[in-house]
């Protein structure tokens, strides 16, 4: 079996609405192939190859809790716990096609304990209180970015994780800039993970379509034109069946013009809201015994367009066990938005501050 396809079964068995999270996750990639991880960085930062192809470590390297020889925060936690011991987590990623930055954050977390699946969505703009050693060698060994505003959110830590060489490319992963993600998801929100993926946007639309589209109540107008990204957003509000072109508008639309025709920018969150809901009516429609076989035919949509961690026979066996289990026992899906008890701004940026108490 082609190393593409292998890789594609094991997204799939997530389950599909954690494949339709790593669909949303993508929505804001360029149309091209996806360049390896450190790739990203050029210039003088360009110093984290990791000769892997983003795929990290081998399964058995990645079992083990590999920790970092320092904090990532001065002891930053969310308030509460949002996963349990022994659930499955999968960090979801998407990049902004122009900056650069993480502007879509997803862990999907598999419960077989609650025969739940949780969708936990991560505002782009939590502020990340870095420990002073992360500060030290990000002002030693990339100045330029220590010297720029807005590092400290959450959707550039990847960048941070890249620039300090984070675990030396020795991490669970294999790659500094996904390890530092890693850790921090276990240092502050105590989420452990266990596997990450991020694709292109190309068959974003295929996928949907593949599935015979989705039902989903539009909430409001959602009118937008941009000619330089070639995207055009035209849905009225109601209940309706959206192809794979109009699920992209529902997915990525924040700002157009209302019903009254007078332009409004709508928050991150409310395109947060949106993203959850498109997961949990794709997975309830599309999660079926039935639809497992249309893997081959997924395959052939996806195979170029996926970078992930999950691989070899151990890990398929395990999601597609999860798979299973999910179908035959009517899992439920959840979604929740990290709570942030403010927003402030700091040294003229920004942020979300997120709650811990």
């Amino acid at each position: 079996m082609k190393k593409g396809t292998i890789v594609l079964l094991a997204v799939f068995a997530v389950v599909v609405g954690i494949l339709s999270g790593i669909l949303i996750s993508s929505i804001l990639w360029n149309e091209e192939d996806i360049p390896f991880f450190a790739d990203i960085f050029t210039g003088e930062d360009n110093k984290n190859k990791s000769g892997d192809g983003g795929s990290g470590k081998d399964t058995e390297k990645r079992g083990k809790e590999t920790r970092a020889g320092y904090d990532v925060t001065n002891g930053q936690r969310y308030y509460a716990p949002l996963v349990n011991k022994g659930d499955r987590n999968v960090l979801l990623v998407g990049e902004d096609a122009t900056s650069g930055n993480f502007d879509t954050i997803i862990v999907a977390s598999i419960s077989d304990s609650n025969k739940t699946i949780q969708l936990l969505n991560f505002p782009r703009d939590i502020y990340l209180d870095y420990s002073d050693t992360v500060i030290k060698k990000l002002k030693e060994m990339s100045p330029k970015l220590y010297e720029a505003k807005g590092f400290q959110k959450i959707n550039a830590a990847h960048t941070v994780g890249a620039r300090i060489q984070y675990e030396d490319g020795n991490g669970k992963f294999g790659n500094s800039d996904i390890d530092f993600l890693a850790d921090i998801m276990e240092e502050v929100f105590l989420i452990s993970i266990n596997d990450y993926a991020y694709v292109n946007t190309k068959g974003f639309r295929e996928v949907v379509d593949l599935f015979g589209g989705v039902e989903i109540n539009v909430p409001i107008r959602m009118k937008y034109d941009d000619p330089v990204q070639n995207l055009h957003i035209d849905l009225q509000p109601g209940l309706q069946h959206l192809d794979g072109n109009k699920a992209e508008w529902f997915v990525r639309f924040r700002q157009g013009y209302d019903k009254n025709g007078n332009f409004k920018s709508y928050s991150d969150q409310f395109r947060k809201e949106n993203q959850n809901e498109f997961l949990k009516a794709f997975f309830t429609q599309h999660a079926t015994l039935k639809n497992i076989g249309k893997v081959n035919e997924l395959s052939k949509l996806m195979s170029d367009n996926i970078r992930t961690s999950i691989g070899g026979v151990k890990d398929i066996t395990a999601y597609a066990n999860m798979l299973r289990k999910a179908i035959i026992g009517k899992y439920t899906m959840q979604s929740l938005i990290i709570e942030c008890r403010e927003t402030k701004r700091i040294d003229g940026i920004y942020f979300d501050i997120i709650r811990s108490e």
